[in-house]
């Protein structure tokens, strides 16, 4: 594979995809929440207490940034690794479906212009790292390992990803969401149970909380 480079972090990814997240799914939720969870703040006794008697769905989202192999290149590279499949993967068994995403854009300037977004399933059986090479000027991907599996996983349609979230994500309450998130991350980083999603480092995906 040729080699390929970012121009932003995940961080500023995130900036348009949140957004962009939360627009699709209030088409079908009047409340979407996004958190960013951590033991000492969403997860704290009075969290808690705020939240003790509500029930609602959860699904999450990996931020991917799009990777370019010389400026002025319409084909962005987007990698998809082994720890993010194996937190999804837990996430469906628990019933919080987590995708990836990223921006189409190949500089900042179309990054601030509503770009489109990729979003990806991650529900592939193996668990071993990809990549996807999607061309812009086309408008389709052009090129990936595992394409005929990759392909499946490609959703550009807004609502087949609303459909999608919905179907698999299940009401929870406080408890059973915090514990399905903690058990999230030990999947994701292959930790044993003495550890918890507080601890630094990793992939950890923005949750969305829905009513």
């Amino acid at each position: 594979m040729r080699k390929v480079k970012s121009f932003i972090s995940e961080h500023t990814a995130e900036y348009t995809l949140i957004p962009r997240m939360k627009k699709i799914l209030h088409k079908r939720f009047d409340t979407v929440t996004p958190i960013y969870p951590w033991v000492t703040r969403e997860w704290s006794k009075i969290s808690e207490d705020l939240h003790k008697y509500d029930r609602f769905r959860v699904v999450g989202l990996y931020s991917r940034r799009p990777k370019l192999g010389s400026a002025g290149s319409q084909i962005i590279t987007i990698k998809i690794n082994s720890q993010i499949l194996l937190g999804a993967l837990s996430g469906i068994k628990l019933g919080i479906p987590i995708i990836a995403g990223c921006p189409l854009v190949t500089n900042f300037w179309e990054l601030g212009n509503d770009p489109n977004c990729l979003w990806i399933k991650l529900d592939q059986a193996s668990k071993e790292d990809f990549n996807i090479e999607f061309n812009i000027e086309r408008e389709y991907e052009q090129s990936s390992d595992n394409i005929n599996q990759i392909s499946r996983s490609i959703i550009m349609n807004e609502e087949d990803l609303l459909t999608y979230l919905s179907e698999k994500s299940e009401l929870m309450d406080f408890n059973s969401v915090k514990f399905a998130i903690r058990e999230i991350k030990m999947e994701s980083q292959e930790m044993s149970s003495t550890n918890f999603f507080g601890s630094v480092g990793g992939y950890k995906p923005i949750y969305f909380l829905l009513k």
